[in-house]
């Protein structure tokens, strides 16, 4: 769906009415580096990240193409070099950097009015879009990250949080009168499992006082999928998915006709709870968010050397996934994220310097192992039963038990929630610490500190120090795994990295 959709976005460029006059382009660019360090990770029970060094190098072009009065064309790619995010030195002495591409911008916009503020704007193809421009690394939750499992989004200027990057698929309708501004967009899902499926979002803006500006936003994440069978499986729409967890069901009948629990975490796509009490997982969900930004010193009248992003309090809050499901969505409340940010006052020494501050209480490993990563070591090194090689994405989170077999037959759990290791004998203490996969509160508050320092226009340092939600980049070729690529590394408030960049552009 996506090809047709960008052949559709080009054709509308090439085809649109554009005046006699010659189209005008305006070409940019920047380049930078990369470094930073994990200066302590906790969860070191699969790969030990700590002291392990990150660092990438890229570049990208991009132009904005002048096609007249009303219509303008957005194009850029860029290219990444990523080197290892591997924590042990046998790794590292066999891994070698890659290569990412990708699309910054490719999209035609058609406005009503005047471009910087128009009264109506409509884009279609690859676009960027951010609804608050004042957040850092923490937030913008609506539009970051799954409903079920509700996994947050965040890290230093990776590509899915860097906001000037084209990161939605899709049309976006704008519309802006006075101090209220409002967007539609509706985005195609290419970047996590069920692939293809279409969402809409909505978000309205008011400004008052030149102050303060407060929002509100709903997301129907999948609302329109490519395939019922995986996004939304039942009984009915996708049989064959579900012979495997009959069979299970039937093992564990006893226990079922006994009123019992089946672990949920043992199937990939429903839960019993009672007999004949049957909850089925859907990967459709609703995000609700709300926002504010204030501006102090417009607001008191502050006058003197502050710079423009100076004394701004900032926040955001979200609600992931509406509806309850089986136990573990049983409550709204720990699909909550609240965010806080403050721009401290640096008098034009800096662009900005920023703290936020986040509070989640989700219940489960931050991990997209289960979202159908094909490569992913859960599928290849997946254990007898209990656990059933997945055939489709699953919204159940990750738990103890699927870390245990992610070595094979390596691990037992043993019944007070350990881990058994079966080739040594011995036994791993992880439940209840910083190491346990199903720790209800060690990874609740999230932190970040950034700032930004421009010089002489074109040169730009960003520095960021952080407990969030960084997962390593892939740089295996060909493998996405706990190592690289799918489970954060920072599980406790004791745990942080730095990042820095270096970089140009004109």
């Amino acid at each position: 769906m996506t090809k047709p959709f960008s052949l559709l976005a080009a054709f509308i460029l090439c085809a649109s009415p554009v005046s006699s006059n010659a189209v005008s382009v305006d070409l940019h660019a920047k380049t930078w580096n990369d470094f930073g360090r994990v200066m302590n990770s906790t969860d070191t029970l699969v790969t030990n990240f700590n002291g392990n060094w990150q660092q990438t190098m890229g570049m990208q072009i991009y132009g904005i193409a002048n096609l007249g009065d009303n219509f303008e064309g957005g194009f850029g790619f860029g290219l990444t070099q990523v080197y290892h995010s591997l924590g042990n030195a046998t790794s590292e002495k066999f891994t070698l950097s890659k290569f990412f591409n990708y699309v910054s911008d490719a999209r035609v916009t058609y406005t009503l009015g005047e471009k910087p503020n128009p009264l109506f704007s409509a884009t279609v193809g690859d676009f960027a879009y951010n609804y608050n421009p004042q957040v850092k690394n923490l937030g913008l939750y609506l539009f970051r990250g799954p409903v079920y499992p509700g996994l947050l989004v965040s890290g230093f200027k990776e590509f899915h949080t860097d906001t000037t990057h084209a990161t939605f698929l899709g049309l976006h309708l704008h519309n802006g009168l006075g101090n209220f501004q409002q967007d539609l967009v509706l985005y195609d899902e290419r970047d996590l499992p069920p692939s293809f499926d279409w969402s809409l979002g909505y978000v309205a803006k008011y400004k008052a006082f030149n102050a303060l500006e407060i929002g509100a936003g709903v997301n129907f994440y999948h609302l329109i999928p490519d395939n019922a069978k995986i996004t939304s499986p039942t009984t009915k729409n996708a049989p064959a998915l579900f012979a495997q967890d009959f069979a299970l069901y039937q093992k564990d009948s006893a226990l079922i006709a006994a009123g019992g629990k089946v672990d949920p975490y043992q199937l990939q796509y429903m839960e019993v709870m009672a007999p004949g009490d049957t909850v089925f997982y859907t990967h459709q969900g609703t995000k609700l968010m709300a926002m504010f930004n204030l501006d102090i010193k417009n607001l008191l009248g502050l006058s003197g050397p502050f710079g423009a992003k100076d004394l701004i309090l900032y926040g955001e809050g979200a609600l992931v996934g509406v509806k309850n499901y089986g136990s573990i969505y049983a409550n709204r409340k720990d699909r909550i994220p609240v965010m806080l940010g403050f721009n401290f006052p640096t008098f034009g020494l800096l662009d900005f310097f920023s703290m936020e501050v986040e509070h989640y209480t989700a219940k489960y490993r931050p991990d997209y192992s289960k979202l159908g990563f094909d490569r992913s070591l859960y599928f290849k090194n997946i254990a007898a039963p209990p656990l059933i090689a997945q055939s489709a994405p699953s919204a159940l989170p990750v738990s103890l038990v699927d870390l245990a077999n992610t070595g094979g037959t390596r691990y037992q759990v043993t019944p007070d929630g350990n881990l058994y290791e079966i080739q040594t004998g011995d036994t791993i203490h992880v439940k209840g610490t910083s190491l346990d996969p199903e720790n209800f509160t060690a990874d609740d508050w999230k932190w970040s500190l950034n700032v930004e320092k421009t010089f002489a226009r074109h040169v730009q340092f960003s520095g960021q120090i952080a407990n969030d939600h960084f997962i390593p980049r892939p740089v295996r070729s060909g493998l996405i795994n706990e190592s690289s690529g799918l489970s954060e590394v920072l599980t406790s408030t004791k745990d942080w990295y730095f990042m820095a960049r270096i970089g140009y552009f004109f």
